[in-house]
C-alpha cells in the first residue's frame, strides 16, 4: 500500500473507537471486556433528545465511539477498516467522513425514539458503518468499485446487522437506526458524485 493510498481518516476512526470504547468499559467495570450497562455510558457520550436540546453536540461524535459490547465493537471496527480500504480512496477522505459522521449521528438519533426510556441512549458505530456500506453498494452496483474482494466486504457489512435485526428485533424488522443511516448513505454518496465531490 503506497502512501497516497493508505486510508489515514479509517485508521483515525478504528484507533479511536478502540481506545475510546475500551477505555470507557475498563472506567465503568474496571475490565476492558467487563460487562456494562447501557445507562451507564451517559456520562461518556451516550444521548438522547434531550441532551441534543440542550446543545450537547459533542454527544453526535463521541456516542459512535463507546459500545455496550466490546466484541459489537471488534466487528465494528473490522467493518470499518474493511470498508476504509475498500472506499476512502476513491471517495476522498472528506467524503468519507463526512459520510460517516452524518450517517451515523442522525442514524444514531433516529435509534433513541424506538427504545423506552432509560435505555434509549444512542451509542455504537454501527449506523455510521451502514451508510458507509450502503455507499459502497450503490458504487458497486455503480461499477465504480469491482471485483470479488469489494463484494465480501459488503457482504460482510451489511449482512450480518440486518440478519441480527430480522432475528432478534421484537417485530423481526430492521432497526429505525440501521434502515435511516443505510439509506442516508445512499443519499448522500448520489449528492456527492451530483456535485463532483468525489475522487473517481
Amino acid at each position: 500500500m503506497t502512501q497516497r493510498h493508505i486510508p489515514y481518516i479509517t485508521l483515525v476512526l478504528v484507533f479511536s473507537t478502540v481506545v475510546i470504547s475500551l477505555g470507557v468499559n475498563f472506567q465503568i467495570s474496571g475490565s476492558l471486556f467487563g460487562k456494562i450497562n447501557i445507562t451507564e455510558l451517559e456520562p461518556f457520550g451516550g444521548f438522547t433528545y434531550k441532551h441534543i436540546l440542550d446543545l450537547e453536540l459533542w454527544r453526535l461524535v463521541i456516542s459512535q465511539f463507546i459500545h455496550v459490547m466490546q466484541f459489537h465493537m471488534i466487528y465494528n471496527v473490522l467493518s470499518l477498516f474493511a470498508l476504509g480500504y475498500l472506499l476512502e480512496r476513491k471517495l476522498g477522505s472528506s467524503v468519507f467522513l463526512v459520510i460517516w459522521f452524518i450517517s451515523g449521528s442522525i442514524g444514531t438519533f433516529a435509534s433513541t425514539f424506538t427504545v423506552p426510556e432509560p435505555w434509549n441512549l444512542g451509542t455504537g458505530g454501527s449506523q455510521a458503518i451502514l451508510g458507509l456500506a450502503a455507499a459502497g453498494l450503490l458504487m458497486y452496483l455503480k461499477r465504480q468499485v469491482e471485483g470479488k474482494l469489494a463484494l465480501c466486504v459488503l457482504i460482510f457489512t451489511i449482512v450480518p446487522a440486518f440478519a441480527l435485526d430480522l432475528i432478534f428485533s421484537e417485530h423481526h424488522l430492521p432497526k429505525v437506526g440501521h434502515v435511516v443511516s443505510f439509506s442516508l448513505g445512499v443519499i448522500l454518496l448520489y449528492g456527492f458524485q451530483q456535485r463532483g465531490k468525489t475522487c473517481y
